[in-house]
This record gives C-alpha cells, structure tokens and sequence, in this order.
C-alpha cells in the first residue's frame, strides 16, 4: 500500500510521526513523507524519503502569542480549557484562531504541490499531522482515506471548527472552497500517542499509538549511563522558542533556575540543539549542555525534568517514567502541565504567571525541589505504565490496510 505522509513542521510535529513512518515501511508498506522544502533535511535524516512541497514553514508560535499583551491573555486559563472554548471569552479565542491564520497559510502554500504530487503518485492512504490542513484538503479532492497523526497533546484540538455550533471557521471553509471541496471532511481516525491517564474526553475518534522518542540523529553522550553521585535534573526547551515567562531582556527562567539547581548540589544537564547551544555563550556555574537528540537516554538518569510542555518532552518523560516540571509559554502547553499536575506525575508554572515575576527563576527552581521531595516519582511511574499499554506503532502500522479499506467503502 502507498501511504503519504505529510506535515508542516520538523521537531514538534515531524519527529512524533517517524516511528510510524519506519514501521509503515517494516510492514512492506511504500512510504514518502510531504513536507515544505526546509523540513526535508530532517525527514532524510530518519532515513525517510521526503517530497517538498511548498516553501518555508513560519516560525512555530505567531506574534498573537507573543506581542504586547500576550502575557496577561496567557494567565488564568481553565484546566480543561479544550472542553469550555465558548467560556474562554474573546480575547482567548482570539489567540487561539491566530494558530489557526498561521496553519491556514501553510495550507495554502502546500496544497498545490500536495495536490500534484498525490495525483501523480496515487496513494491509498494519507497520514497528516493533525495541524496540517493541506492533507485534509487532498484527502477529500482525490478520495483518498486520511487519518490524522498527533504529538502527545492531551486533547483532539479541532480549533478550526471553533465557529459557532463547531462549524468551520471562516478562513478554514474558503481554503476548501477555493478548490470546490467540501470542509465537513474529517479523518477517519486520530493517531493519538496520549496515555489515558493524561487524555481529555472527545467524540473522535483516537486510534492509540505508542510514543517511540525520536529527536532526531542522536550519539550516546560519554558518561551518560554510569550512575550520577547526585540526583539529575535535565532542564530543556524548544528550539527558537520565546523564553516563557522571561522579563524583558532578562534571561529565561528555566535557564537561570539551572544554575540555582546547580547551586544546591543538584547535577543538572541541559538538553539543547546544536544552534541553541552555539547562543549560550557561558553556562550557569556547575550547569552542563548536551545535545537533545540524546534526550531519551538522558531522562532514564534524571530525577526529573523541566520544560516548556512540548508533546515530544511530555512523552519522552512519560515513556522514562520522569517526574516533569512543565513552564508553559502557550494554552496547549499549559493544558499538558496541568494534565501533568492533575494525575501526580508533574507540577506546572504558566509562563503567563511567570511574566514580569523578578523571582520567575526562584520559583522554577522550588517547583523543581518540589517535585524531588514529593511523591512524583510514584505517579510518574504509573504513567509509564499506562504509556506502556499503548500498542507500538508495528502493531498499528499493520491495521492501516484495514483502516484504508473502511475509508474507501
């Protein structure tokens, strides 16, 4: 069976589908994975074959998230904010359909290369990353059966069917319009890598798939699997993203509390990228870097972890049995940290709250004591346990044939 690929984006939405794209491909299965042309290095990277399609993605986070005013937007947010988008009012909503603008302009950059592409080749199943409209739009145009693939979120966001009554928003039904198809298509399924524990209800339909951490490239660090003399703490964050909860011009909470982690005895590594590494011109005294591609390897060692809320963190931490200290600097991340907090395994900082706070970094770092104290390590195991239960995405990628058949009838 042909199956198509697609995202928009490399770490936080690429990286979560590779293992499914590696055991689509064991199971005899032909796969190419669709993607703007700055995202191919890393789908070859995976030894994956990519297919570009459009130009240059935006940055991750657009400016309604970080402008003037973001930060007090930011605070207060409900728990289950997923399940009460109606009560958030509109200045909420309004930040939360800027996600959408951005994903509409990819869209529309994507689906004509999408589109010729799939028409040439003709596969008989799409995957797409659950933020990536474009294969919404092709799977609907060409007939083919498509299922969406998530990153570890705890909800089934649907922000473009946030209009009234869950209708489509406006941006979203002119992208199908302008190709004469119809924007009621919806997958046949959602490829959720979320443990149970940590899921909001839905009425989508989710097919579990297990988390394999995969951040790209990555060699074993000399050193790592030898016992730490102390207890370790992994501190990382995104690559390019805005220091959450960081006062103008100061430094990033998360950063100056790895150095006051260090100052109490504590072994702290920080998980970066290579370009993130390369702009930290000195490291906090006793703080060390290594390359975040290694993460996985890294969290089995660690005590616990501090990070922004990205879906490929949480899961990494989970699949480790890592209790997490989550600093939100965006709703999804916060919704992750507060799921986190809400069943044991985590505590949770808003970077919304954090804002402005000349004590950002005490606090980050007390939350981190916190969490090697208490009784995290516990619930973090359980969440383990539950992420174990998920099926392994060789199981999964086997009932794709069955999954498409059903999509065709």
């Amino acid at each position: 069976m042909r199956i198509l690929f697609t995202t928009w984006s490399a770490s936080a939405h690429l990286f979560p589908m590779v293992p499914l794209a590696w055991a689509c491909r064991a199971a005899g299965h032909d796969v190419l994975v669709a993607v703007p042309s700055d995202c191919a290095p890393s789908v070859g990277a995976a030894g994956l074959t990519a297919v570009a399609v459009g130009a240059v993605a935006p940055p991750a986070a657009p400016p309604a998230l970080g402008g003037p005013g973001a930060g007090a937007v930011l605070r207060g947010w409900p728990a289950d904010w997923p399940l009460r988008f109606a009560e958030l009012g509109a200045q909420r909503q309004r930040m939360l359909r800027s996600l959408v603008d951005r994903q509409l302009r990819i869209a529309g950059d994507m689906v004509p290369g999408l589109l010729d592409f799939a028409r040439a080749w003709r596969p008989e199943l799409i995957i797409a990353d659950g933020s990536t409209y474009a294969g919404t739009v092709v799977s609907q145009l060409l007939g083919v059966p498509l299922a969406a693939h998530l990153w570890g979120g705890a909800a089934v966001l649907r922000l473009e069917h946030s209009g009234p009554g869950g209708s489509p928003l406006p941006g979203y039904r002119h992208l199908f319009e302008r190709y004469e198809a119809d924007p009621a298509h919806t997958p046949l399924g959602w490829l959720d890598p979320c443990p149970p524990m940590l899921q909001l209800p839905t009425p989508a339909n989710r097919l579990p798939v297990r988390h394999i951490p995969y951040s790209g490239p990555a060699k074993l660090p000399a050193g790592l699997l030898e016992r730490p003399a102390r207890p370790r703490v992994c501190v990382t964050w995104e690559a390019g993203a805005r220091p959450a909860g960081a006062p103008g011009g100061g430094p990033d909470p998360l950063l100056a509390a790895a150095g006051l982690l260090a100052a109490d005895g504590l072994d702290v590594v920080l998980a970066l990228g290579a370009a993130q590494r390369a702009a930290l011109t000195r490291l906090p005294d006793g703080v060390r870097a290594m390359d975040a591609s290694a993460l996985h390897l890294l969290l089995a060692t660690c005590a616990a972890v501090a990070h922004q809320g990205s879906g490929g963190a949480a899961m990494t931490a989970a699949a480790a049995g890592t209790p997490q200290l989550v600093v939100s600097p965006r709703p999804e991340q916060m919704l992750i940290g507060e799921r986190l907090r809400a069943v044991g395994a985590g505590r949770h900082l808003s970077g919304g709250d954090l804002a402005g706070d000349e004590k950002a970094a005490y606090r980050v770092r007390d939350a981190v004591l916190d969490l090697l104290a208490g009784p995290a390590r516990d619930a973090a195991a359980a969440l383990r346990n539950d992420f174990r239960s998920l099926p392994a995405p060789s199981r999964v990628a086997t009932g794709l044939t069955e999954l498409a058949a059903s999509g065709r009838g």
